[in-house]
């Protein structure tokens, strides 16, 4: 893409205030996309190309969702018109199709923009799926920008300057027609015949004074081009008189019918005559062979009566045994948590019963006593044995001639150990 193109496409459209999302759209923005689509001929080559063909846009299709088509619709009238758009600049990219993703529809167009070095900020995937809104109108902006500078397209700025010299031409001529004006009032005799003539001359007189500047400038518009943008056009603009008012006709066409009416008349109430009677003889059948029908099928009434009621009978024996079976259920439940309660409390005693803890305790007791009696012998036996020496040493030194004395502070001794 040229730079030019580029300079094209990043510029917002001419007049657009802008929204606060900064993309450069506004009221008018879908309207100026359909009108340089249709300098694009988007109408032949892009509509009819599919199958069914795409209905041409209205102004304000794509501005918010719309109310024939549903989101998924636009989204798809959106891409293919992108690729197409696209193709027109050189760059091929294939239509994604009406049930694709499109979230990755989203990202691929958005792509394919940043490859032909469109940059429009500020616009995710999630926004372009949703078919219309700020973020679709601004991308078809861009790319039938692009579109039309590829194909050659240049618009001219607006030169002013011819309206001001239009208006001063307008001017100059409303001061000639004044002037004249007056001439003619002036050189116009009243009494003579010949009113008309002077008239004429004196209006063909002004009409030479106006210079030939003032005329409007010439079309440069096709004739062929012309003509056939007037019969598409021409059916739109026709005016269909409502027939709410004709009462003369209506009278004419209901004094018609009525003769009509009355032509047929006959035929059709004979027919119905004879299509009455049959119908009455058809009945008369229809009741003969009933009757007939009910003689002979007496016997098998009468018993399916029979049957019916012993099938009456038999549900309502169900029905009562049903209730018996639901009282049951609900006893046999209760008695199901009653035996769960008691092994509950049987579980409870068995596991008090099983418990051991106090017969250990009294295991380490004993264990514990018979220790201390052992320590209490072992000193005992210390104990006697130390007596003992001193008994034997007290003998010892009494056979070796030791006083009374001695042996009777031994013995108190002894008495008092």
């Amino acid at each position: 893409m040229s730079e030019d193109t580029a300079a094209l496409v990043k510029q917002p459209v001419e007049g657009a205030t802008g929204t606060a999302s900064g993309l450069g759209v506004d009221d008018s923005t879908m309207s100026d996309i359909v009108d340089k689509l249709r300098m694009l001929h988007y109408e032949t080559s892009f509509c009819r190309s599919f199958k069914p063909p795409f209905s041409p846009l209205s102004p304000y299709y794509f501005s918010g969702p719309s109310s024939q088509d549903n989101p998924n619709t636009q989204f798809y009238y959106f891409t293919s018109l992108c690729v197409w758009l696209m193709k027109l600049c050189g760059h091929q990219l294939d239509a994604p199709g009406q049930f694709d993703d499109p979230n990755a529809s989203s990202t691929t167009i958005l792509a394919e923009l940043r490859s032909m070095n469109i940059a429009i900020a500020n616009i995710a995937p999630t926004r372009l799926k949703q078919g219309s809104g700020e973020a679709v109108l601004a991308v078809l902006s861009a790319l039938v920008n692009a579109a039309l500078s590829s194909t050659g397209y240049n618009f001219e700025p607006i030169d002013y300057g011819q309206v001001d010299r239009y208006d001063e031409l307008a001017t100059v001529a409303d001061a000639d027609d004044e002037q004249d004006e007056d001439e003619i009032e002036d050189n116009v005799v009243i009494d003579s015949d010949d009113d008309d003539e002077v008239y004429v001359r004196a209006v063909s007189g002004s009409r030479n004074v106006k210079s030939d500047s003032d005329r409007p400038p010439t079309p440069k518009v096709d004739v062929e081009e012309w003509r056939m943008e007037v019969e598409r056009v021409a059916p739109l603009l026709q005016v269909r008189q409502s027939s709410l008012d004709d009462w003369r006709s209506r009278i004419e066409s209901a004094t018609v019918l009525l003769k009509a009416v009355e032509n047929m008349y006959p035929d059709a109430k004979l027919m119905l005559e004879r299509l009455a009677c049959d119908m009455d003889k058809s009945r008369d059948r229809i009741q003969k062979r009933e009757q007939t029908l009910a003689q002979q099928f007496s016997d098998q009434v009468e018993e399916y009566r029979v049957k019916l009621r012993e099938l009456n009978t038999s549900r309502d024996a169900a029905n009562v045994a049903q209730q018996t079976v639901q009282q049951m259920t609900v006893e046999l439940s209760q008695i199901s948590e009653l035996l769960d309660q008691t092994k509950r409390d049987i579980a409870d005693r068995q596991a008090k019963i099983s418990d051991t803890t106090p017969l250990i305790q009294v295991k380490e007791a004993v264990v514990k006593v018979q220790a201390e009696i052992k320590l209490m012998s072992l000193r005992i036996g210390i104990l006697q044995n130390g007596v003992l020496q001193h008994v034997m040493k007290q003998t010892k030194a009494r056979r070796e001639g030791l006083t009374i004395e001695g042996a009777e502070m031994y013995s108190g001794e002894v008495m008092l150990s």
